[in-house]
């Protein structure tokens, strides 16, 4: 009798406090006489559909990540989302300073702010009738350089690094075929590796990748000529008649070489990342070279030859020219700096 007097005292302290939760402002305002379980159930239907919104696996991954972050932070269980209704802008700030502290970049913690703004932001569309905590009007986000913090490469470092493989071997087919891929066409990562054999296609006289990018839209880059013919070598080894097989995929054994086969599966990122990191250790460029480098040299090299800015954000996938902008480096502002000219 005294456990089930204590398990009924403490499921009564439960309801009480989500009671008390609920209490503290008009959660729904528009649909007076919720219910605390009501209330409860609303904030957690809202916050999976803000999560499946996307179509991405990526995007909802790292969604659920930032909010899972924020939660600890405040002290949030993930099944309480009703709590949601206490979270007040000067704990998103001490999140922020927090994130700081712990010695993230500024872009990394304007991810992070941005990704809480969106769910409350989502929650108001939803009947939340509460404020935004995360909205720009009560917390400021840290600068971000304008033109972004991945490294860009040099057209002629560029060329060195697509030529590195070594073509004697068919995982060296496999590299070559891989960078000019990148340096080509400035896809993603993971839009490299979502690619399959019967992505690469003809149309209209012009051989085409077709390219499923963030939120499961899609678009049809031309492949530069040197990109075809290093496609075609590659896919001289492994086949055309895997359509449904990915584009790239790893060697059977890292002795083979590829020499005794591929296996069918895709490329993982971080694979792609090692892969390209041996051949910028190898050639001694900037360590700081990653797979997004390629894609900065892609639109930044366009840019430079006088591609349109319109042009460039339907290349790159992007839904904002704005976003664009941020990949382009300004090589020749750099060069023209006043640092170049002082003399003591």
């Amino acid at each position: 009798m005294v456990g089930e007097d204590s398990e009924q005292q403490e499921g009564l302290n439960h309801n009480s406090a989500v009671a008390s939760t609920a209490a503290l402002i008009p959660a729904f305002d528009r649909e007076p006489g919720l219910t605390a379980v009501d209330v409860r159930v609303r904030f957690t239907e809202a916050c999976t559909a803000w999560l499946t919104k996307s179509s991405s696996v990526e995007t909802r991954t790292a969604y659920a990540r930032e909010l899972r972050q924020f939660l600890d932070f405040v002290g949030i269980a993930p099944d309480h989302l009703e709590q949601l209704v206490t979270v007040r802008p000067h704990q998103v700030a001490a999140w922020r300073d927090q994130l700081r502290g712990d010695g993230l970049s500024n872009v990394a913690i304007v991810r992070k702010i941005t990704v809480l703004r969106s769910l409350f932001s989502y929650l108001q569309t939803y009947g939340y009738a509460g404020a935004n905590p995360a909205h720009s009007d009560f917390v400021m986000v840290p600068p971000v350089p304008r033109d972004g913090k991945t490294v860009g490469l040099s057209p002629e470092d560029c060329r060195r690094l697509m030529n590195a493989p070594d073509t004697e071997t068919p995982a060296g087919i496999r590299d070559q075929a891989l960078l000019a891929v990148l340096a080509y066409t400035g896809c993603r990562v993971g839009e490299l590796t979502r690619l399959r054999v019967m992505d690469y296609k003809e149309t209209g006289g012009h051989k085409v990748l077709e390219i499923r990018g963030k939120g499961g839209k899609e678009r049809r880059t031309p492949l530069h000529p040197e990109a075809i013919e290093r496609l075609q070598e590659w896919l001289a080894v492994v086949g055309r008649d895997t359509g449904e097989l990915a584009l790239f995929r790893p060697q059977k054994s890292a002795r083979g070489k590829g020499r005794d086969g591929f296996q069918p599966r895709p490329l993982t990122r971080r694979s792609v990342q090692s892969l390209l990191s041996i051949y910028v250790r190898r050639l001694g460029l900037d360590p700081a070279v990653t797979v997004h480098s390629l894609r900065v040299t892609a639109l930044t090299t366009a840019r430079e030859r006088g591609s349109d800015i319109i042009d460039l954000q339907d290349f790159a996938g992007h839904a904002d020219p704005r976003t664009t902008l941020t990949y382009i480096r300004s090589r020749d502002r750099l060069s023209k700096s006043p640092a170049y000219v002082l003399r003591y």
